[in-house]
Formats: C-alpha cells, sequence, structure tokens
C-alpha cells in the first residue's frame, strides 16, 4: 500500500506542483513544507492521544501519501527556486552544490532516528515535523525570484 501511496502520490501531485512553481516557487517549498509538518503533527497525536484512529488499516498509507505529495512539492519548489535564482553557468553550480547540501542535511537528520529508543518514534516524528514547519518560515523569508 505505501508503494501505490508514493507512486500514486508522485503521479498526481507533480504537475501541480510544477504548475504552481512557475507562479511561486517559494510558496510550493513553504505550502508543501506546511502540509508534511501538519500530517507529522496529525500522526504523533493521532498514535499518542487517539489509538483508534491510528489502528484504521488506511491511516499510515494515506498519511503516507499526503506526505509524498507534500515531499514532491518541496522538492519541485527547491529545484524551480535554484533554477529561476541563477543564470547561465551558476545554474549547474548552484543545483550542484543545493543537491550536495540536502544529501548532507538528510544524513544529519537521519541521525535522529538514533533519539527514537530516547523519544519513541512518535516523537522522533513530532520532532522532524517541527523542523518541516520551521521549513516554512524559512521558505516566506527567501527572496521572490523569476
Amino acid at each position: 500500500m505505501f508503494i501505490f501511496a508514493g507512486g500514486l502520490a508522485s503521479l498526481v501531485s507533480g504537475p501541480v506542483w510544477g504548475r504552481l512553481a512557475d507562479r511561486s516557487s517559494r510558496k510550493v517549498m513553504a505550502g508543501a513544507a506546511l502540509i508534511s509538518g501538519l500530517v507529522g503533527v496529525f500522526v504523533f497525536l493521532a498514535v499518542n492521544l487517539y489509538e483508534p484512529v491510528a489502528a484504521i488499516p488506511v491511516f499510515f498509507p494515506v498519511a503516507y501519501f499526503t506526505l509524498s505529495v507534500a515531499h514532491d512539492g518541496v522538492r519541485i519548489g527547491r529545484k524551480t527556486y535554484i533554477v529561476d535564482l541563477a543564470g547561465g553557468n551558476k545554474r549547474t553550480d548552484y543545483v550542484a552544490v543545493s543537491n550536495s547540501v540536502i544529501g548532507v542535511v538528510l544524513l544529519i537528520v537521519g541521525l535522529a532516528g538514533l533519539l527514537a529508543q530516547a523519544l519513541g518514534l512518535s516523537g522522533v516524528v513530532l520532532l522532524l515535523s517541527i523542523l518541516g514547519l520551521s521549513g516554512v518560515w524559512m521558505s516566506l523569508r527567501l527572496a521572490e525570484v523569476e
């Protein structure tokens, strides 16, 4: 179900995020980060405060679908922002640096899994959601590019 949800999310959301990113890539990043942060908070609350919702068989696949939609938005928004920001030969440099930085950040954030013993899995989800919500604020502070 998760593979199907992820594939369907990419199929459905890619064109939509692409059109929106052509208007404002920073708003796409902010909106997608908001969606991902809210999904994480919702999952945290459902697991910790109202377990019957989390016990519904499609709960996690639907949450993953929504998170995958948001992930596509952040990815498309980031790439569009960088391409619009740089001109000429600078584009390849910016994209290379951006991809490298994202890789390093993902490795560092991946270490949050080590906190699972102390915080529990839902605590790690909440921590990552808070980081995602901080991405909303950071995205909105970026200059608009065309």
